[in-house]
């Protein structure tokens, strides 16, 4: 029978090729293939990217970008609003001093 039992395969090796990625790079080619001009670009990726374009396709990078405020920002900006008009009614005018006046004058 012998010490079959205990071995163990070897490891497998990782064969990774690294590439170089640039995405600056790639921007440039996508641009130049949206103008027209001369591009590295395969024909398969000309064809989806014109597609995209022609739906309204953003890349992530431009949705990122845009501001959106949403209903709880909004809900937050109205309620700081509501909270500074207060804010100034009992501290910047006369009324609410005025009106512990005449309650204090009631009670006389």
């Amino acid at each position: 029978m012998g010490f079959y039992v205990f071995h163990t395969p070897k490891p497998r090796k990782f064969n990774y090729t690294p590439r170089y990625f640039d995405p600056n790079q790639e921007a440039l080619e996508k641009k130049k293939a949206a103008m027209g001009l001369d591009s590295k670009l395969s024909e398969y990726e000309k064809r989806r990217m014109r597609i995209r374009t022609g739906y309204g396709y953003e890349p992530e990078e431009v949705k990122e970008k845009k501001v959106k405020i949403g209903f709880k920002g909004m809900r937050f900006v109205v309620f700081f609003g509501i909270m500074a008009l207060f804010t100034y009614i009992i501290f910047g005018t006369p009324l609410v001093d005025n009106f512990i006046q005449m309650f204090l004058s009631l009670g006389k």
